[in-house]
């Protein structure tokens, strides 16, 4: 089997003027260096500052994603944005699932499966959040199951082959410490797992599977020690261009021995 590459997400939700999104991309892209070519480095920005990091980019390695996309492709949807917009302003990734979207915006699995369809016939490849409520009496096991389930409904190997998985409990979100490193791996050895029973061996091997949920550099190493973890992502410490970096860095470290 081929080594995965790791990865490394940060999502900065509505954080980030456009002056700081370009500052971050050259900050950032300065302390990573050849971390870079080892690391598959994902930057989600806020929609106003999307232009702009993608002509800042240029052929940078870092590849820009997007936040959400709308549940339909009907243009009538005043304050929402389609994956043919994300595609047309150089996206090639964008966030699905999220547990803030479900609870804001109302998506259930079934509008995340919609999404997860238009984004792939717009040449977008998904980030799917998977992960239990915090209100769920189920086993974890089985509100997985149920979820991967519904969101990857009518896809086929080829298309999840290229997605990556981000497993983020909803009870990790916004507080002062990552899920337990056993928790973590539990569940993102249930997803490969669950790949692996639809898909089998060769399409769940070559899966990357990342945790998030209050990601920070002191963290990082634990997380990571798990096989099934195949990096993190970050938003508050996302934000700052040195402790991403360093993220970054024990992802290297850890999963390529860079």
């Amino acid at each position: 089997m081929m080594p995965r590459k790791p990865v490394a997400i940060t999502n900065w939700k509505m954080a980030m003027t456009i002056a700081e999104s370009l500052a971050w991309v050259r900050d950032f892209q300065d302390m990573a260096g050849e971390l870079l070519e080892v690391v598959d480095v994902i930057v989600c920005p806020p929609y106003t500052a999307l232009w702009a990091v993608a002509q800042e980019l240029g052929d940078s390695p870092i590849q820009l994603g997007g936040q959400n996309i709308a549940p339909t492709a009907d243009l009538a949807r005043t304050g929402e944005i389609s994956a043919t917009l994300l595609a047309d302003v150089g996206c090639r990734r964008v966030l699905l699932g999220h547990w803030e979207v479900r609870r804001h915006l109302g998506d259930d699995d079934e509008a995340v499966n919609r999404k997860v369809h238009l984004a792939l016939a717009s040449g977008l490849s998904p980030i799917l959040l998977i992960g239990e409520a915090h209100d769920d009496p189920s086993p974890v096991e089985v509100a997985l199951d149920r979820q991967m389930a519904a969101v990857l409904a009518g896809c086929s190997a080829e298309q999840v082959a290229d997605m990556v998985f981000v497993y983020e409990p909803e009870g990790a979100i916004g507080v002062a410490a990552p899920a337990t490193p056993d928790h973590v791996a539990a569940g993102c050895r249930f997803i490969r797992g669950w790949l692996r029973d639809r898909w089998g061996d060769a399409v769940a091997d070559g899966i990357r599977i990342i945790y998030g949920g209050s990601v920070a550099p002191e963290y990082a190493a634990e997380l990571l020690a798990c096989p099934d973890v195949d990096g993190l992502g970050a938003t508050r410490r996302g934000r700052d261009p040195a402790s991403f970096a360093e993220i970054t860095r024990q992802i290297a470290t850890i999963k390529q021995g860079g």
